[in-house]
């Protein structure tokens, strides 16, 4: 019988292993203590799984590293250990020389043993975690009871504050995934974030995003967290209605699927595709609302565009908890996406008028035709040789397109008289950038972009026109559409003279540098053009671009 006297040192080592400061440390001193007692080389220790029923491996000792690797965060159903847990009692199993055994891992085949013995811990008669120790040279199985019932208590408070810091840890990080899906419309710069935010939520090996394309209603791998960077995603199909994927696209359903080699609908190819191994998926569908016009005006009807999967879960088993997590972060972004659709759709609209009413002006001179949309390229070029923010190249883009809107107010025989101007008839003519901004001055979302047609005519001496601004006075559009504009002028053909070299040009703008011409500007302007992001009218003839 156990004696007080021997038992208080032991419950002494048990409250220094029950004061680890996480789960995962008081597995493994679990482990070691118990293995101790039983002069074991070797062990494991499972947690139980209550959503399951089954175990998962958490902690080795003693086991080579390839093995050890293979067994953390298994699963497992059957054999010893798990016999044992659900019978509350230690089970022992001697082994003769090459005798095989039912194991609860199949990693553990491999290993030689003599004997195994599998330790239970329970609280309130509920099953906790079970030690799985191998080879053990002694065995006190009253000092192990006492042990397992005095340790059973932390293991489960231990792990129930991991699954509550989890909880918050994973609202945390929903919320702060929420905060970031709203900080973009870029349709895929939006997609490859979700994806690899739901990985690590959801603690999947990877996970992929599947769209439904056009008449075939194939099922495309759109983005994979895990793919091989050689392989295009693109070639990657799984037909309409095959897969779990084409499931869940179909159906409009949640899957979840422990282990697919027992699930006829896994489509195998798509491992095959992509180098990867599938082993459990969690998939669900990505729906998007669409508002009915016409008749139907204002209802709105839903339909699903594709669908989400995480495979592999790291630790442990995909749950309700991952799907619903999954499911929250696929609606939350299929609402992001559809206004990124919406945006994209009405900013492509708008671009397009605005590239209209550009042309429309363009085409009243065919010598000036497409002069707007070169000048346009050019100035978003200097922009971003600049480094300007987005938002800044986009006024520029807007701008420069519309710097010469105010030729509308012109009169035409002075607009396309094929000779030099009067000086009368040039008086006329300055005043289309004053005309362009008083046109455009109506319109509250272009304010921004009024300098690119009130200033690009000015000039840093204040010899420019409309109102001769000086220095600062022009603003940083106003001298970037000038020097596009200038560089697109002299490098076109013109019915009182030729293109002129762009070497030319170049030099003339810089005999022009903080006279006329902003230097910070011409010199972007040149990298832009070495680099070939700025090709001259006659270029572009030449490369068929227009």
């Amino acid at each position: 019988m156990l004696t007080t006297e021997a038992l208080l040192p032991l419950l002494e080592r048990a409250n220094q292993v029950a004061a680890a400061r996480t789960l995962g440390d008081l597995l493994d001193g679990i482990l070691a203590l118990l293995a101790e007692l039983c002069a074991a080389p070797a062990g494991v220790l499972y947690l139980h799984t209550p959503e399951t029923g089954g175990v998962t491996c958490l902690a080795v000792r003693g086991l080579p590293g390839e093995v050890e690797q293979v067994c953390r965060g298994a699963l497992a159903n059957h054999g010893p250990a798990s016999q044992a847990l659900h019978s509350g009692l230690p089970l022992h199993q001697e082994l003769s020389a090459g005798q095989a055994w039912a194991a609860d891992l199949e990693a553990l085949q491999a290993i030689p043993k003599t004997n195994i013995l599998s330790i239970p811990l329970l609280s309130d008669n509920q099953p906790v975690c079970v030690v799985q120790l191998f080879d053990c040279q002694a065995m006190p199985l009253e000092v192990l009871a006492v042990l397992a019932a005095r340790l059973a208590s932390d293991v489960q408070r231990a792990a129930r504050s991991e699954e509550y810091a989890m909880h918050a840890e994973r609202l945390a990080a929903l919320i702060s995934i929420f905060e970031q899906i709203g900080s973009t419309l870029d349709r895929d710069q939006l997609l490859r974030m979700m994806i690899e935010h739901a990985r690590e939520v959801i603690d999947a090996e990877a996970c992929s995003l599947f769209l439904v394309e056009g008449e075939t209603e194939e099922n495309v791998l759109h983005l994979a967290s895990n793919a091989n960077q050689q392989i295009s995603l693109s070639q990657v199909r799984v037909p309409k209605g095959k897969g779990i994927i084409g499931h869940v696209v179909e159906s409009g359903q949640t899957v979840l699927v422990p282990d697919v080699s027992q699930d006829a609908r896994h489509y195998r190819q798509i491992d095959q595709a992509i180098g990867f191994v599938t082993r459990a998926i969690l998939a669900v569908p990505l729906r998007t609302r669409t508002v009915v016009l016409g008749q139907e005006r204002g209802s709105i009807s839903t339909r699903v565009i594709g669908g989400f999967e995480a495979v592999n879960k790291q630790q442990g088993t995909f749950d309700d908890e991952d799907a619903q997590l999954l499911v929250t972060l696929a609606n939350q972004a299929a609402t992001v996406l559809q206004i990124a659709d919406l945006y994209s759709d009405a900013n492509e609209l708008f671009l397009d008028l605005i590239k209209a009413l550009a042309a429309s002006i363009d085409a009243k001179d065919p010598y000036t035709e497409g002069h707007s949309q070169r000048v346009s390229d050019y100035s978003v070029e200097i922009a971003r040789q600049l480094n300007l923010p987005a938002e800044m190249v986009h006024h520029v883009r807007i701008g420069s397109l519309l710097h010469d809107v105010g030729k509308i107010g012109i009169p035409d025989h002075i607009l396309v008289k094929p000779g030099r101007l009067t000086d009368d008839e040039f008086h006329v003519m300055k005043q289309h950038p004053t005309i362009g901004a008083n046109i455009l001055s109506q319109v509250r979302k272009l304010h921004a972009e009024l300098p690119a047609l009130a200033e690009h005519h000015e000039r840093l001496d204040g010899t420019g026109y409309p109102l001769g601004l000086k220095g600062d006075q022009i603003s940083l559009m106003g001298r970037i559409v000038a020097a596009a504009d200038v560089f697109d002028a002299m490098t076109s053909d013109r019915p009182y003279r030729a293109a002129m070299p762009v070497e030319e040009v170049l030099d003339y703008l810089y005999q022009g540098v903080n006279l006329h011409y902003d230097g910070t500007c011409v010199q972007a302007l040149t990298t832009a053009y070495v680099k070939g992001s700025i090709r001259t009218q006659k270029e572009r003839e030449m490369l068929g671009l227009q």
